[in-house]
């Protein structure tokens, strides 16, 4: 009987470290960038200026940074999975300038989002393709 109870506490001093070793090493870091500062704060058409000027010099300014951008919604997505993206342009007149992708963790805020809203979104600067593209991006209120 004491040999059970013995076993017993051991399995559950493992079950227990185990679980504290997951909780370090895999917790959501999803929403890490929230509370980090914002490094640059700027409009989309600032941003896209800046990439259309000089890529290599915007890419040492603002790649892996937060940025603080604030356009109009040009274009919501909604992908298979269920995460969202947002085309922000610089005017109404449809010109698409950033792309965000939208961090999952806020997707029912983003079901209210229509074109020609203005935003403010904090993301993370992931370079340029076709447009500057943003990611794990957040509305801020």
């Amino acid at each position: 009987m004491k040999r059970r109870i013995r076993y017993g506490i051991i399995l559950l001093f493992c079950l227990i470290a185990t679980l504290g070793v997951y909780g370090i090493f895999f917790q959501s870091r999803s929403s890490d960038h929230v509370l980090a500062k914002v490094d640059f704060s700027m409009t989309a058409g600032e941003l896209a200026a800046a990439f259309d000027h000089d890529e290599a010099l915007s890419d040492s300014l603002y790649l892996y940074k937060v940025l603080a951008v604030t356009g109009r919604v040009q274009k919501v997505r909604e992908d298979e999975t269920g995460s969202y993206s947002v085309t922000l342009g610089a005017s109404p007149t449809g010109e698409a300038i950033v792309d965000c992708r939208l961090d999952g963790a806020f997707n029912q805020q983003y079901g209210n989002l229509h074109p020609g809203d203005s935003l403010r979104l904090l993301g993370i600067c992931a370079g340029r393709l076709q447009n500057v593209i943003l990611v794990q991006s957040i509305i801020e209120k």
